[in-house]
């Protein structure tokens, strides 16, 4: 058995955030991150061109404890795998996760990874029944079911998988060889419903990043959901049911054991029989607005833009603002690049900004290039940019 599996994948960490939730101390993947294991992964059948997706990682036990960094380097390695079949990728690593960020980038977006704590709402009282689990755990902010429910828009038929997170697949970091199937059942529900409900197609929990690389890579071999699920596991060790709060959903987990202890380790809720391609993934709703409303979103973005005030940014940008306005023949993907902001720059390519653009002979990546921004250069050629020009003279807006 190939432990878990994700497609959507967030890292979610922090000690107690709101009255509804909290997560054990450590993250039930962290077991794992000393097996050093390579996927046998298939070649792609179908390209991934035109796809994207939505990485994030909070964190685990510090910005920099071995945790949050051995997890870091796990969705490292799963967006080498999406890159290598053509795959946009956009990164948030801990501590830049900031959720009107992120909000903006799952937009219209095919596949989201998480990797990291789960949310429960009972740590302590065996058989440790949860009342409640679901939502993310970022730097600085309890994401809720309602969150994830109401302010989510990815694209049709897209995919969130969940990796080394509590509660997700079934059981969390400490009640390993105590919980039931019904609980399991209980747990991956409720966990996978508001983002079934929020439109997405499928939903897998996994603890080993191995299993995580499998899945994508099933999936562009154009099987459906149900078959990858199916490639990394046990099947006669699986239960398959009709999904307890979603009419035309299934869902499926694994019982396994794990030094002599019974564990649910992996999970998948939602549509088997979809496949990634079954709807254009770049459908995105489109907010309608008048000519006039238009000017004034991207004379406020420009405004927010010099301000350096990413939140506003993000909001306009969420609300219909030109990610390619410009000011005084200066593009905003130029401007991130001037006021070195990063996580700025990521939005806008994930809004489809055009990273070849030239602003007085200058690509964005020369200009960053030009300004020495280490942190925004990576994103510009992960988004195809190229270099237009010597870049010894450094232009200004």
């Amino acid at each position: 058995m190939n432990l878990t599996k994700t497609i959507l994948i967030f890292l979610i960490t922090i000690p107690l955030f709101a009255e509804t939730g909290e997560h054990p101390n450590h993250a039930i993947g962290e077991t794992l991150l000393k097996i050093s294991k390579r996927a046998n992964l298939p070649d792609a059948t179908i390209a991934g061109s035109g796809f994207r997706a939505v990485v994030i990682v909070g964190d685990v036990d510090g910005d920099n404890g071995r945790g949050t960094l051995g997890y870091i380097k796990n969705m490292q390695d799963i967006a080498k795998v999406l890159r290598a079949r053509g795959i946009q990728v956009i990164e948030y690593y801990s501590p830049k996760n900031s959720w009107e960020q992120i909000q903006g980038s799952i937009q219209g977006t095919d596949l989201v990874l998480y990797a990291g704590h789960g949310i429960g709402s009972n740590l302590t009282q065996t058989p440790y029944h949860q009342k409640y689990v679901g939502g993310f755990a970022l730097k600085g902010k309890f994401v809720s079911n309602e969150d994830v429910e109401n302010t989510l828009k990815p694209a049709p038929g897209a995919i969130v998988i969940f990796l080394g997170a509590c509660f997700t697949a079934g059981n969390m970091a400490y009640d390993m060889g105590i919980i039931d199937a019904e609980e399991t059942k209980h747990r991956v529900s409720m966990y996978s419903a508001p983002f079934l409900k929020a439109g997405f197609q499928g939903y897998y929990a996994t603890w080993a990043p191995w299993t995580a690389q499998s899945i994508i890579a099933e999936l562009f071999t154009d099987k459906t959901f149900g078959s990858v699920y199916d490639t990394q596991t046990n099947l006669s060790e699986v239960t398959k049911i009709d999904h307890p709060t979603d009419s035309n959903g299934k869902l499926f987990y694994h019982k396994g054991k794990m030094e002599s202890k019974v564990v649910f380790d992996y999970a998948f809720a939602g549509n088997p029989n979809a496949r990634i391609t079954d709807k254009p993934s770049y459908n995105n709703t489109q907010t309608t607005l008048t000519p006039e409303e238009q000017t004034a979103k991207n004379t406020a973005l420009i405004k927010a833009v010099y301000k350096k005030d990413l939140k506003t940014a993000a909001k306009l940008l969420n609300e219909g603002a030109d990610p390619n306005a410009e000011n005084k023949g200066w593009r905003i993907l130029h401007l991130s690049v001037y006021f070195d902001l990063p996580e700025l720059t990521k939005l806008l390519l994930n809004k489809k900004a055009d990273p070849n653009y030239q602003v007085d002979g200058y690509t964005a990546l020369s200009l960053a290039t030009a300004y020495e921004r280490t942190e925004i250069i990576p994103l510009l050629e992960a988004a195809g940019g190229t270099k237009s020009r010597s870049t010894s003279v450094k232009p200004k807006p």
